[in-house]
């Protein structure tokens, strides 16, 4: 006859410990509701997505009917000659403003003209020689004027060199004419000089 011999005292025997049915149930209560709200989170999620494709499809449904019947004007715009030849016009119409335009523009900004020239003539004038007209025709400068003596004439003309609007300027030609008691002169830049006194 065999017998058992328990060789462990019953303090080194494992101490069996029981879960209570309140904690259990607790515990159970907790993953359940965790797994309904990452269920619940989960599905809101997808139908959102869903949502925000459907509208996606709807508006890119819209944009190809709007493309379509933009491609089907665009056709017709192409084969129409009428309105090529208007947009051809127009074209035209809008390169000339645009030539008239820059045109005026490089006038505003061209620096000086008549009332700069008129300014700094002013500023050399003197008693003794008084200018009669000017005339400027295609770039060709004529100042004539009259003085009463012939040698006031010589020094005015080398005044002009201070003169701002006339930089540039070489006058090639005066001629100066007695009449009674004043002497009329032309001073201009289109001939050989050329003086003489009556």
């Amino acid at each position: 006859m065999k017998t058992r011999i328990n060789l462990y005292v019953k303090a080194l025997q494992p101490v069996k410990e029981k879960l209570p049915l309140s904690m259990s149930l607790t515990i159970s209560g907790s993953v359940l509701v965790l797994t309904l709200l990452v269920l619940g989170s989960l599905f809101w999620l997808v139908n959102g997505e869903k949502t925000h494709q459907q509208q996606l499809r709807a508006t890119l449904s819209v944009e190809q009917g709007h493309l379509s019947k933009q491609s089907a004007i665009l056709s017709e715009m192409n084969n129409n000659k009428v309105i090529i030849e208007k947009i051809k016009r127009i074209t035209q119409k809008i390169q000339n403003k645009k030539k008239v335009l820059a045109s005026l523009k490089q006038q505003d900004t061209t620096p000086g003209g008549f009332s700069q020239l008129f300014i700094s003539l002013a500023k050399v004038s003197d008693q003794k020689v008084w200018l009669t007209e000017i005339k400027s025709t295609e770039g060709l400068l004529t100042l004539s004027g009259a003085a009463k003596n012939s040698r006031d004439i010589p020094i005015w003309v080398a005044r002009l060199n201070n003169v701002a609007a006339l930089k540039g300027e070489t006058f090639s030609s005066l001629t100066m004419e007695r009449d009674n008691s004043v002497i009329n002169f032309v001073l201009n830049n289109q001939s050989i000089v050329t003086t003489e006194e009556q």
